[in-house]
């Protein structure tokens, strides 16, 4: 980590948005900015009690979500594709097992059973839950329809939209040639 990316990154974490000596980590800050940038389409729900729920579902999506689904990104990913080491098995298995289970039990029963997302808009928070679960695709790991069929759904139906199936094509061409 070099001393400029932490100065405009203090949590040493990506993304980072940087425009004209302006920098902003961290993507729920990036989305914020982004959305009073750029108003229309919005970003988030309008309604005052959607926009907190799609508040929290992207920090679920950031925190939660990731800490489950972001080792076995990375060690098959990061780590064998990018790195050309051997990835830790023993630790994706963990997290395939035991951790990710209960994160996407919740998923399904919260925020898609509760709240109602469904895919058919995009908003912050459902591009963060759709976005780790892609990851995760990447990794091969998919959400069994089976046991989680409301999310199977939800990242289909997301998956759908034009510009995000092209965003996803692209990043498997570019992983298959990793």
């Amino acid at each position: 980590m070099t001393a400029e990316f932490r100065a405009i990154s203090p949590l040493a974490k990506v993304p980072v948005w940087e425009e004209e000596g302006f920098s902003l980590p961290d993507s729920s800050v990036i989305c914020a900015y982004l959305d009073r940038r750029v108003p229309s389409p919005t970003a988030y729900p309008e309604d005052p009690q959607a926009f907190a729920r799609d508040l929290f579902w992207e920090e679920y999506a950031d925190t939660r979500l990731v800490e489950a689904a972001g080792p076995v990104f990375f060690q098959r990913i990061v780590r064998g594709k990018i790195f050309k080491e051997t990835p830790d098995e023993d630790l994706v298995r963990r997290n395939e097992e035991e951790l990710l289970p209960p994160v996407l039990d919740q998923l399904e029963t919260l925020f898609v059973g509760r709240d109602g997302y469904d895919g058919s808009t995009c908003t912050v928070g459902g591009l963060g839950v759709w976005s780790a679960c892609i990851n995760l695709s990447h990794a091969g790991y998919e959400i069994a329809t089976a046991d989680w069929p409301g999310l199977a759904a939800f990242v289909e139906k997301i998956s759908a939209h034009p510009e995000l199936s092209a965003i996803v094509e692209e990043e498997r061409a570019a992983l298959a040639n990793a």
